[in-house]
């Protein structure tokens, strides 16, 4: 009864206009949250009272299927009901004209406006530097386009959407796997793929955007690489080590900012393995690496994946890397945690990791593959992508985040913000389902510092969105409310901490209390009433 009694209680403190006068927070509480705040006591409740015996965990086939199912039919029934957005047509009419003309040369294609077979339009270019005869050039990689040439003749953008649900569940079923080698146990690695199968991947996996191929393929290339590691030790593992070179090589075609990320890859081989599954990695990634360096001095005249943007980094002397990293993780609009919460226990997590980085392989891998995906993301004025759905940078970072997760939930019994995992991951789903319920009302499409449509639809009389910090365009108020997040953040990853000894600790995250309290303390920083 205890989730009852808080939930109750908050939700009656909710209605008297004193109390939520002094606490603007409560209010929010008086619209749809408050039905989400019932419904989550009323399932904590049930589920305490009623302990079910669980099935075995599943294999990594039903898991598969079960996310490509869940993938596939929602994506059909999002671009069915939604024309494309954001960078998805520029990449829909690149893989137009690789098919029908074998060319990137778009000017005719848009004269013709070939794009009228996924929107109304209309679609202004987006060009990059020119090429080095001065035409002009697409300002997105050839990978993504290349990828999905034969299949947009096959099926069109429908299609297009169905592949990359399937290669969100291949992503998926790659965390799982990557958890299993960081020392996550079955549960852990369940977990892993839990977190990989939700919010930010299941956004991606209904657009036409490199963030799931991009995550897939350095997962991938990161799971061969530590197999060729391990049976380098026999004399094998030199097709491994091929294809972790393969899909390595890949990244930077799909998006330049992945370059950083295959670097490493290459440089964990050449001091991981030995003997031929090595020569076997260097061959096949120096073959990739002068096939790309020629179609840059080919097409721009210049040998570097700079030559895109005329061979300077994009924003320079506008970075703010710090306040990009907070943006990263609370803005409002594009920020990975009010969408995933689950990742609580990814970022709770990532010091088990770095700590068992000092002996095992899969863990430094990871954790130095992630610094090569994040790095880049903080050097540039634009972190939060553009017209996206939220956290679309760190959909490469999510297997990290997501093993880091898996390795926290390992062991029983579960304590501190374990307890809490599939309530998080829950949550993270329902909102998902939420956003792409009614797609014509653009609740997973955000741009700028403008309202954040899902949660003005959330909002009752008090609009929720006022207590998430807005960190594109940050104001005083921003950062004010800003620092009540990452208090609150370090205080309850503290007490996380504590409660892996103190059972006093520990009992604080059985409680619907605890998240009750963080959220009004937080809310005490927003706008007033």
């Amino acid at each position: 009864m205890g989730p009852l009694l808080w939930a109750g209680g908050v939700l009656a403190l909710s209605r008297l206009p004193g109390v939520v006068a002094a606490l603007p927070a409560l209010g929010a509480l008086r619209g749809p949250l408050g039905v989400v705040l019932a419904a989550l006591a009323l399932a904590l409740a049930v589920g305490r009272a009623w302990r079910p015996r669980l099935p075995a965990l599943p294999g990594p086939w039903p898991l598969f299927i079960l996310a490509a199912v869940f993938y596939v039919g929602l994506g059909l029934w999002y671009t069915t009901r939604l024309r494309v957005s954001g960078d998805e047509p520029h990449y829909l009419l690149m893989a137009q004209s690789l098919w029908r003309e074998h060319d990137l040369d778009l000017r005719d294609n848009f004269e013709r406006e070939d794009w009228r077979e996924y929107t109304p339009g209309p679609v202004a270019p987006h060009w990059g530097a020119p090429r080095r005869d001065g035409r002009p050039f697409p300002a997105h990689g050839p990978g993504l386009p290349l990828l999905l040439a034969p299949v947009y003749a096959a099926g069109g953008r429908r299609l297009c959407v169905a592949v990359i649900g399937l290669a969100a569940a291949a992503l998926a079923l790659q965390a799982r796997a990557l958890a299993r080698r960081a020392g996550a146990d079955a549960g852990g690695a369940l977990l892993a793929w839990a977190a990989c199968a939700g919010p930010p991947v299941a956004f991606y996996a209904l657009h036409v955007y490199t963030e799931v191929p991009s995550a897939l393929a350095l997962a991938a290339s990161l799971r061969l690489l530590l197999d060729a590691v391990a049976a380098a030790d026999e004399g094998r593992g030199r097709r491994q080590a091929a294809g972790a070179a393969l899909l390595a090589v890949l990244l930077p075609w799909l998006h330049v900012k992945m370059a950083a990320a295959a670097a490493v890859i290459g440089l964990l081989a050449l001091f991981r393995l030995r003997g031929r599954p090595r020569a076997a990695f260097v061959a096949v990634a120096a073959l990739g690496a002068s096939l790309y360096a020629l179609y840059f001095l080919n097409v721009y005249g210049l040998s570097s994946p700079l030559a895109l943007y005329g061979g300077t980094a994009p924003g320079v002397g506008e970075r703010r890397p710090l306040l990009a990293l907070a943006g990263l993780l609370l803005d409002r609009s594009f920020g990975l945690l009010p969408y995933a919460p689950l990742f609580l226990l990814g970022l709770a997590g990532l010091p088990r990791l770095v700590a068992r980085a000092r002996k095992d392989v899969a863990a430094q891998a990871l954790l130095a593959t992630g610094l090569a995906v994040l790095a880049p993301v903080l050097a540039w004025r634009m972190w939060w992508g553009g017209q996206c759905p939220p956290a679309r940078f760190l959909v490469p970072l999510v297997p990290l985040l997501a093993v880091a997760a898996g390795g926290l939930a390992s062991g029983a019994p579960a304590r501190g913000l374990a307890r809490w995992r599939w309530t998080l991951a829950a949550l993270g789903l329902a909102l998902t389902l939420f956003m792409a319920a009614d797609p014509g009302r653009l609740l997973m499409l955000n741009r700028g510092d403008r309202q954040t449509r899902v949660w003005t639809a959330l909002s009752g009389p008090v609009d929720v969105g006022g207590f998430l910090p807005s960190l594109v365009a940050a104001e005083a108020g921003d950062v004010r409310l800003l620092g009540a997040w990452l208090a609150a953040l370090a205080a309850l990853f503290a007490l996380h901490r504590a409660a892996a000894g103190s059972p006093r600790a520990d009992a604080a995250f059985r409680s619907l209390g605890l998240p009750l309290l963080l959220a009004l303390v937080i809310g005490a920083a927003g706008p007033r009433a």
